[in-house]
């Protein structure tokens, strides 16, 4: 109880706390839109980055790479049938020839020889050819994404400290430039140790770079606005996947791939000059001048009230501004908030992090030939995911359930993707509403790519719509002063995990559907954890659902409530006869003061200012 109370208690806090800053520009216009259009639009190139190793780093396939060894002579390794040879990618057997080896071939021996040199006889040129990232080195590809974790980590502690005394604004500059930068040098450099390096510090300024932009969002908008925007930011992420796949096939190289997602950002850059900078973040370092111009600008375009004293408002609002001190990472943990329910989101968001990636750095396990189709799917899967998730923020009260709910299904569902057949060929349709999407089938062992990518979907869709509900509603858990340092925790917490995540992997040489059910192992733990969560915190800004009301209930209770209000209250005693019946008309109540209502006889001498909460009548 004590939990949703003072959960309800921040909602009031924060929604009834109307500053000047929020005064002029309004939750929500024109002023806002353009610049969260052009931070939407950061998140693209953002996830390019992250998803590119999908096609820089494919799985070779049987005959893109040939074994070597040192032990055969020319004779050997010139043998064209396969009765002597059984050439494999990581090791190659010798065949113990004999004059009678034609007869006996089902009955023969090996020795196995070891790979001096693997040659490669691939059409695209890509990480693993570029740097032989196969065999006992297939753990550098995962590496490579631990080390795009781990600039990830780095670059939110960084922007936080660098947010102090830079700008929002020159930081996503910053950001943008150094990635444009690092990101062309990932894809030139012609060693692996610079490669990842470089890819880490690309990471750092990809990072550097939506968290300044979020920081805008979150100080230019207000109430349901902030929701919307904070949700559907996202959306954009799932569109870049949709977009890499068109943009993938135009080269054949992981390097040009990568100079030209680093270059994108070119446009950005020229783009930056629109984007507006936090007035909150400047009147807190006493910038009172470029505030009042971001804020005359933003009541022009929104076509808001001016106050004539608003550079005296600003004035004194920067001096309360600068003299909050910013809470420490240590006051999360006071108790005020129960440490155990900061716990519960700590795991929640490192649960729902890694699922949210790896997913997506998977689905190269289902083959190359569909992995284009499969991506984007994937995006869509997302994008339902991300709507549904705010839906359940908006319009359910017990939005933790049902997001929990939600993972739960479908990481128990996804453990029948043990019951599927083995091998087949046929065309499956799968129904991915708005899109319908047709796989024929016509390979080895293509029936299970096609039903496994429905349980790949599955999970997909319900942590996509967990992610949603944790972005916007995980500061609802402490005061508004502690928000901004709990989701700098839960999100470092998250990346951490991202660093080690991406070996999970490596886990499909044991069984190939081993990472995929410890996916769906860790998506039903945090569902119900969420549903814990549930128990503390929920919406109470939403009224329970009544039952619908039957014509003769409505009659019944409405003329209760009509009969109640008579001529001589003190509401309408003054009221001539013709807006007494005009205030009858216009009477209104909701569904639950019809239910709810009390029969008992009013009493004498009562007003209408006396009577419950619960029969209250309001006038529309």
């Amino acid at each position: 109880a004590y939990g949703k109370r003072s959960s309800q208690l921040r909602r009031n806090m924060s929604s009834s706390s109307v500053d000047i800053v929020q005064h002029v520009s309004g939750n929500f216009g024109r002023w806002q839109l353009r610049s969260i259009l052009l931070i939407f639009l950061c998140k693209i190139p953002t996830a390019w980055f992250m998803a590119c190793i999908i096609y820089t780093a494919p799985y070779p396939q049987r005959g893109e790479l040939v074994c070597r060894p040192a032990a055969w002579n020319a004779t050997q390794t010139h043998r064209s049938t396969d009765r002597l040879f059984s050439v494999q990618v990581c090791n190659a057997y010798a065949q113990t020839l004999s004059r009678s080896f034609v007869a006996r071939w089902n009955v023969s021996q090996t020795v196995t020889l070891p790979c001096e040199k693997i040659e490669h006889h691939t059409e695209y040129k890509s990480l693993i050819t570029q740097f032989d990232l196969i065999c006992s080195r297939r753990v550098l590809v995962a590496v490579t994404q631990s080390f795009h974790a781990l600039g990830a980590l780095i670059g939110g502690l960084l922007a936080y400290q660098a947010l102090r005394t830079i700008s929002p604004r020159r930081l996503m500059l910053l950001g943008m430039l150094g990635q444009i930068f690092c990101g062309n040098l990932t894809g030139l450099v012609d060693t692996y140790q610079l490669h990842i390096y470089f890819r880490c510090l690309t990471s750092l300024c990809c990072t550097l770079m939506y968290s300044a932009g979020l920081f805008i969002l979150n100080d230019i908008t207000a109430g349901k606005a902030r929701i919307l925007v904070t949700t559907l930011s996202e959306l954009f992420w799932s569109i870049g996947l949709v977009l890499l796949p068109a943009i993938s096939i135009y080269f054949d190289d992981w390097n040009h791939l990568y100079i030209a997602i680093s270059s994108s950002l070119l446009v950005l850059v020229w783009l930056h000059r629109w984007i507006t900078d936090a007035p909150r973040w400047l009147l807190r370092h006493q910038r009172v001048e470029p505030a009042l111009r971001l804020l005359l600008e933003s009541a022009t375009l929104n076509n808001r009230m001016l106050p004539l004293t608003l550079d005296v408002q600003l004035t004194q609002y920067a001096a309360t501004l600068s003299a909050m001190k910013p809470a420490g990472y240590c006051q999360i943990w006071d108790k005020e908030t129960k440490r155990k329910q900061l716990i519960y989101i700590h795991f929640i968001w490192g649960c729902a992090q890694v699922l949210y990636n790896i997913i997506l750095l998977m689905i190269r396990s289902l083959g190359d030939s569909q992995v284009h189709v499969n991506t984007a799917a994937l995006a869509f899967a997302e994008m339902l995911g991300l709507f549904m998730g705010l839906y359940f923020i908006l319009y359910t009260r017990r939005y933790w359930r049902w997001a929990g709910t939600l993972m739960i299904f479908a990481g128990l569902c996804t453990y029948l993707v043990w019951l599927l057949p083995e091998s087949g060929a046929y065309c499956l349709l799968l129904h991915l509403l708005p899109f319908l999407i047709i796989f024929i089938i016509a390979e080895r062992n293509s029936r299970r790519v096609g039903l496994e990518l429905i349980f790949w979907l599955l999970l997909k869709f319900a942590n996509a719509a967990s992610i949603a509900v944790l972005s916007t509603c995980t500061g609802e858990i402490v005061s508004p002063a502690k928000r901004g340092i709990l989701m700098l925790s839960v999100l470092s917490f998250a990346r951490l995990c991202l660093v080690f995540s991406p070996l999970l992997s490596t886990l499909t040489v044991v069984h190939r559907l081993l990472p995929i059910t410890i996916i769906a192992t860790l998506g039903w733990i945090y569902g119900l954890v969420m549903r814990l969560l549930n128990r503390y915190y929920w919406s109470t800004e939403h009224s329970h659902m009544d039952q619908v009301l039957t014509p003769q209930t409505y009659r019944r209770n409405s003329a209760v409530i009509l009969s109640r209000c008579s001529t001589d209250s003190s509401d309408v005693s003054s009221y001539s006869n013709e807006l007494k019946r005009s205030f009858k008309q216009n009477m209104a109540v909701s569904i639950a003061e019809l239910w709810h209502i009390n029969y008992s006889a009013k009493p004498e001498g009562t007003t209408q200012e006396e009577l419950p909460k619960s029969q209250s009548l309001h006038s529309i």
